[in-house]
């Protein structure tokens, strides 16, 4: 489907309170219930598009970069850096936050390479010769082109955060939400990854408060960022989505 008036399109802002990421980083900085989250969320991150960086911000008047292929990410980013600012989980190395910032750069590309892959290679709405979702062909293309993005993540992540055997930093929290997303449409994909599965396993393990939000229901069903079949077709035109996405 292509829309007549992409302009108009507005899937609103995020509601910190309902994103599972926010959640598991609110628990991990004991705020803990849903009444004490909301309050959290009500006052400290109302505002949490002023931390959106630079490299995402929109180039005309909208809090969306049009990049963004289902307005996700963009958001997602900034509530997390708008966490980590609030609950210092900012490292203050200026190295450690230009390599958090590439991971950010980096995860924003995979997901959505996996989102562009899902609904205009793999469903094509507006094929003619495709009715169907393949979700096997969709797998096999996404695993392709997330191998030298997942290498690229390896390099950058000291291990087994990415600051190295110490606390969790935001991006530490943004690459295990995008990672269990990933693994959700695609179970194999961190099998020739050992360093991202090591972070995966480390994280999940790891001996604070978060272990509160790891045993807790909300984190055993649902995505942390999107469902593994997003439906962009919607909410772009067609002449913004022509070509692949590296």
């Amino acid at each position: 489907m292509t829309l007549l008036n992409p302009e108009k399109v507005e899937t609103g802002p995020l509601n910190p309170i309902k994103s599972k990421v926010v959640k598991m980083m609110l628990t991990s900085r004991m705020q803990i219930g849903e009444e004490h989250q909301k309050i959290a969320c009500d006052r400290k991150l109302s505002n949490y598009m002023n931390h959106c960086p630079d490299w995402l911000k929109a180039k005309d008047d909208t809090s969306k970069n049009w990049m963004d292929l289902d307005n996700k990410m963009t958001e997602t980013i900034a509530v997390v850096r708008a966490i980590g600012a609030e609950w210092f989980l900012i490292p203050d190395d200026p190295e450690q936050f230009k390599k958090c910032e590439e991971i950010e750069k980096i995860l924003f590309s995979i997901m959505n390479t996996m989102v562009y892959l899902i609904n205009k290679i793999c469903f094509a709405p507006n094929s003619t010769e495709c009715n169907n979702f393949d979700v096997e062909y969709a797998r096999t293309r996404f695993t392709a082109k997330f191998g030298p993005k997942a290498k690229a993540l390896e390099e950058l992540v000291t291990g087994p955060f990415i600051m190295g055997d110490t606390l969790p930093v935001h991006a530490d929290y943004l690459l295990y939400a995008c990672l269990y997303d990933i693994t959700v449409f695609c179970p194999t994909a961190l099998e020739n990854h050992p360093k991202l599965s090591t972070f995966m396993e480390k994280f999940w393990s790891y001996p604070s408060p978060i272990r509160r939000w790891f045993k807790s229901n909300e984190s055993k069903t649902g995505e942390y960022i999107r469902p593994p079949t997003p439906h962009i077709m919607e909410l772009l035109p067609e002449d913004q989505i022509q070509g692949d996405i590296h």
